[in-house]
């Protein structure tokens, strides 16, 4: 990398970035996409920083459009399910703060006819509820008889007890009841503390092991959240070989096939099969590239790159399903990597600056130079760019993928990189990436998204590159590639 020479005043090129400054982010491209469209999937969401205060079932399109929720009360609601009337949701709901055993299931509806319903009333983890086929019973995980077993009660929450019996020793929970097949699928915890997946019909009959838990042993190892597809003949489920590390996995009902699908830097959850098979919904943590928070994302059935729909860190996934209303599938068009020589840049903030557009276009040590300024007590530097985006219509957009290469002269135990992308729905910035570098060397950030909840009407991109370090020296940032590719749909 060639040698660099901080600018002790603004050079030649700081005209451009305070040109971009009067004519950018803060111009036109800033309406909302509608918020009042039809939702097509229900997500269990909370806030990471206050979850007990903050948490809610949203009510969402599959591009992350829609304000909607089910009415709800203090405490975060998990695993919500829809009746099969498509009206009535049935979720577990954990009353006390950081307190599982405080889990009761209630039952709400998503269109408010109905005032909510508390099912069970114990002071045991009562967690995973699922509907039966026909809607007329609830399957769900207790403890109210000591360890995790299968319990089943009526759809209004009487007559509750064990489905199936449980050896001792072991423990069952987190199960799934296929619509079309009558089969139910659920996690089984052996007296070593490694799981596996049993299946067993509808009438508690039957039972099967589907899975071994693959090779790591331990405590909560082994595979875990089984989902059926919506024919009854695959089952999407986590296998974990840590807390904090684990992999997607499907396994062929009828033969017992077991297929590795995605393979994070980091670990999913909560996986669930989009009602057309054509991909997988779930939560992603990937704390290695800045994403610590579990956010809702997609994947190809095929296999390939993750894509985000909540791209914020603000929000932890807690459950999925979906409406049954029809949902499109969308088939990509040629990928198109945009110029940044046409965007609209604004320096956020930085106390000097030297460069052009050019010098951002390639990863090729020829640097967007910032200088941070001081701002509370901290050291920062942060550019906004703004991309319009080649489309015809806002919805014709299926991804985007950004990228932006950042280097520090100094860093200390309190330095982050960052990257935000506005939200203007919410009117708002949502942390994509979140960096703490360990070195001075560069440090690549990245993300993809479909949420059309970050794209105006306008079809405009807008995100901000940010190095925030602790108080002290000014300190060098260098910007050496800012990247957007664009995946289209093709128009019908």
């Amino acid at each position: 990398m060639q040698q660099r020479v901080r600018p002790q005043t603004f050079g030649p090129y700081a005209y451009v970035a305070f040109t971009c400054l009067l004519t950018s982010c803060s111009g036109g491209g800033n309406s909302p996409l509608a918020s009042n469209l039809p939702p097509e999937m229900l997500v269990c969401r909370a806030r990471v920083d206050a979850a007990h205060r903050y948490s809610e079932v949203a009510l969402r399109t599959t591009r992350n459009l829609g304000t909607s929720r089910v009415g709800d009360r203090t405490g975060p609601e998990r695993h919500a399910r829809l009746h099969p009337d498509g009206v009535r949701v049935v979720f577990s709901r954990e009353r006390f703060n950081n307190n599982p055993d405080s889990r009761e299931l209630y039952l709400s509806t998503i269109d408010g006819s109905i005032a909510e319903l508390r099912l069970t009333v114990n002071s045991e983890l009562d967690d995973g509820p699922v509907w039966s086929p026909d809607g007329s019973r609830i399957l769900y995980a207790s403890e109210e008889n000591g360890a995790s077993g299968l319990w089943t009660s009526s759809n209004t929450g009487g007559d509750g007890g064990p489905f199936l019996p449980t050896p001792s020793g072991f423990e069952d929970s987190q199960p799934d009841w296929s619509t079309t097949t009558d089969n139910i699928v659920f996690s089984r915890r052996n007296n070593t503390g490694k799981h596996a997946l049993w299946l067993v019909n509808g009438s508690g009959f039957g039972e099967i092991p589907l899975t071994d838990g693959g090779l790591t042993a331990g405590p909560d190892s082994g595979d875990h959240e089984p989902a059926f597809s919506p024919d009854g003949t695959m089952v999407v489920f986590v296998r974990r070989s840590s807390a904090d590390a684990s992999k997607l996995f499907v396994c062929e009902v009828a033969t017992a096939i077991v297929t590795e699908v995605f393979a994070p830097t980091g670990y999913v959850a909560q996986p669930r099969y989009s009602p057309a098979m054509d991909r997988f919904w779930f939560g992603l943590a990937e704390p290695g590239v800045g994403r610590q928070t579990l956010r809702l994302a997609h994947l190809p059935v095929t296999g390939g790159s993750a894509t985000l729909l909540w791209p914020d860190e603000r929000w932890q996934l807690n459950g999925i399903d979906f409406l049954p209303v029809t949902i499109p599938t969308e088939i990509p068009d040629t990928e198109k990597r945009l110029d940044v020589r046409d965007i609209s840049m604004q320096i956020a903030i930085a106390r000097n600056s030297f460069g052009s557009l050019a010098q951002l276009s390639d990863d090729d040590d020829n640097e967007y130079y910032l200088q941070t300024a001081e701002s509370g007590n901290r050291q920062v530097a942060a550019l906004n760019c703004r991309f319009d985006l080649p489309i015809e219509d806002p919805e014709d957009m299926l991804e985007v993928r950004v990228r932006a290469i950042v280097q520090s002269s100094r860093i200390d135990g309190n330095s982050v990189f960052r990257m935000s992308i506005r939200n203007l729905t919410d009117n708002r910035y949502d942390t994509v990436v979140e960096l703490t570098p360990t070195s001075t060397s560069e440090q690549l950030m990245e993300f993809r998204t479909s949420s059309l909840r970050h794209i105006t009407k306008e079809k405009v991109l807008q995100f901000t590159v940010i190095a925030d370090l602790d108080d002290g020296d000014y300190a060098d940032i260098w910007i050496d590639m800012v990247e957007v590719v664009l995946v289209p749909r093709q128009r019908p």
